[in-house]
């Protein structure tokens, strides 16, 4: 990876509670089911995201994945459009989500069995929209002529690497992502008196836009139900970012990092095996 894509990550981590929220791209969380053995199932739920997995043979996994933001708190009169709340963990201004499926290939290995590698590759797509940054509340204020609006596909691959026990796990994932943007909208009054933003926006859709998306994800419980806690960062693989110049850092319309939190069930044969597993 070259040096300069380290900054937009590091930076991402900095400026988690004072930056603007205005995402047309919310990676949803990484699908890291690690699993075992045939006909095993691994499902999580969190706030925004829906994940399953299944093993269909002792090597061969399917997958699915559904996210939905129930953003536009923005729109709150109460709440003065500060927009200074976690905008890069948590995005409370955008609305919308996205859907995927994959299959892959995973393998247990090590004396015990407890560690998986496994690959999986997908197709998916979705759509968002949120606020332009020159929206205000107030009477009379029509929140459709503020709103901009992206649609998206994108192909995925994702090696994982993880430790799988009874009581923890923990996976490092890798997830490539490439994605496609098309029919960009805005409402009429949408960067009204800022043609460079509105410029800076429509080029999203210019080309196709890589990421690389590492996740670290742990589930500590026992057996089938386990707590599931994921960070997850998105870096932008394109030569677009320009800490000197915003005008061209279309990269602001993407979300650099991600934190969730939820259950994850469990449902296989290997927990009633040797006790070591």
């Amino acid at each position: 990876m070259k040096p300069s894509l380290y900054a937009p990550l590091v930076c991402a981590v900095i400026i988690t509670l004072s930056a603007c929220s205005k995402r047309i791209y919310v990676p949803n969380m990484v699908n890291a089911p690690v699993l075992k053995e045939k006909y095993e199932f691994k499902g999580s739920i969190t706030p925004t995201n829906l994940q399953g997995a299944f093993a269909v043979t002792d090597n061969i996994g399917i997958m699915a994945s559904g996210q939905y933001l129930y953003g536009f708190n923005a729109a709150d009169p109460t709440n003065n459009n500060d927009r200074s709340d976690n905008g890069n963990l948590f995005d409370n201004t955008t609305r919308g989500g996205m859907i995927e499926g994959g299959a892959g290939y995973f393998k247990p290995f090590g004396p015990s069995k407890k560690m998986v590698f496994d690959v999986y590759a997908g197709y998916g797509g979705g759509s968002f929209k949120t606020l332009a940054p020159d929206y205000r509340t107030g009477s009379g204020v029509d929140l459709n002529d503020y709103t901009i609006r992206n649609h998206f596909s994108k192909v995925f691959i994702q090696p994982s690497i993880g430790y799988v026990h009874r009581v923890v796990e923990t996976v490092f994932t890798s997830r490539f992502t490439i994605a496609n943007f098309y029919n960009s909208s805005m409402g009429t009054k949408a960067f009204e008196n800022n043609p460079d933003e509105k410029n800076k926006f429509l080029r999203v859709a210019d080309k196709p836009v890589g990421f690389y998306e590492p996740a670290f994800t742990v589930r500590v419980g026992y057996k089938y139900v386990k707590f599931q806690a994921q960070l997850q960062f998105s870096v932008p693989l394109n030569d677009t970012y320009d800490y000197n110049n915003s005008v061209n850092n279309v990269n602001s319309y993407f979300q650099p990092v991600a934190f969730n939190m939820g259950v994850a069930v469990n449902l296989a044969q290997w927990y009633n095996q040797a006790k070591g597993r």
